[in-house]
């Protein structure tokens, strides 16, 4: 295990080197090779001048760097299927969805007689999402280029280096790098596309979800399962556990936290569910 962890290490910093001197590809070989250790199947990686596209069978995944881990995998789709688990001809809501990991597995679930509704405020993010829409020819993916919120409005989105992290910035809030960008409530994100129940939404929008579940007060969808991804473990300003908990009772839902007898990653302890089987 050591030696090839530090082959990994080696072939990243060798990618580095080679792009810095615009090799590119060499870069691309070895973040291929990386890809394809990490993963246990043959990665191929391409630079297409933005994004870096990786491809393996059946599947792929857009990304902005060179050491994307392709390995998302069942852990996570168990973290977010742990009381629900989509079926063919079902509708999907995916709130905050960045790279899109997931998307892939979510598409190939709800077949053609479903649809996947991937809201996504960041423009780069989106941008990502577009292209593996057409690698993978996903007919039933549907974008939504939006930031959700409890009002409509402009809002300031943070830029971070790890785009993964980029959130809504509060009020007064300062920050080096931002953009601005729409901002609607959930049910405006939506109103084009005629939906009346959606079988399964998740949420994960870095500490936004209490904003989401706030615009819902006068909605008239309903939504027969949730997968909410509450982010407390940041800190007290990204606290919104226990309103999420209380929501969901409040509206009638059998509610869960995510449990594991396997040690686990302590932002997974902050996973709550929902589910009603009557709406």
């Amino acid at each position: 295990m050591l030696i090839k962890d530090t082959v990994k290490f080696l072939l990243r910093k060798i990618s580095e080197t080679f792009l810095k001197y615009k090799f590119l590809y060499l870069a691309e070989l070895c973040s291929s090779l990386r890809a394809s250790m990490l993963f246990g199947k043959t990665v191929k990686v391409k630079f297409d001048g933005v994004d870096w596209i990786y491809k393996w069978k059946n599947s792929a995944a857009v990304s902005s760097t060179y050491f994307y881990n392709p390995c998302f995998n069942n852990s996570d789709l168990d973290l977010f299927f742990f009381k629900y688990k989509p079926k063919i001809g079902d509708i999907i809501v995916n709130v905050g969805v960045a790279n899109g990991s997931e998307i892939p597995e979510f598409s190939r679930l709800v077949g053609n007689e479903g649809k996947v509704f991937a809201i996504e405020a960041d423009p780069a993010c989106c941008r990502r999402l577009k292209k593996l829409k057409k690698i993978l020819n996903l007919e039933n993916l549907i974008i939504v280029e939006i930031a959700i919120g409890k009002k409509n409005q402009k809002i300031k989105f943070s830029q971070e280096t790890d785009e993964i992290s980029n959130r809504v910035l509060s009020n007064g809030e300062s920050h080096q790098n931002f953009i601005e960008i729409e901002q609607v409530i959930f049910d405006d994100a939506l109103k084009e596309f005629n939906l009346n129940i959606i079988d399964f939404v998740k949420v994960n929008i870095e500490g936004a979800e209490m904003d989401l579940l706030k615009s819902l007060d006068n909605s008239n969808l309903k939504i027969k399962n949730w997968c909410i991804s509450c982010h407390d473990f940041k800190g007290k300003d990204y606290r919104t556990f226990d309103y999420v908990y209380t929501w969901l009772k409040k509206s009638n839902y059998h509610v869960d936290k995510y449990s594991s007898k396997e040690n686990i990653n302590k932002w997974r302890s902050y996973y709550l569910y929902g589910s009603k089987t009557n709406v």
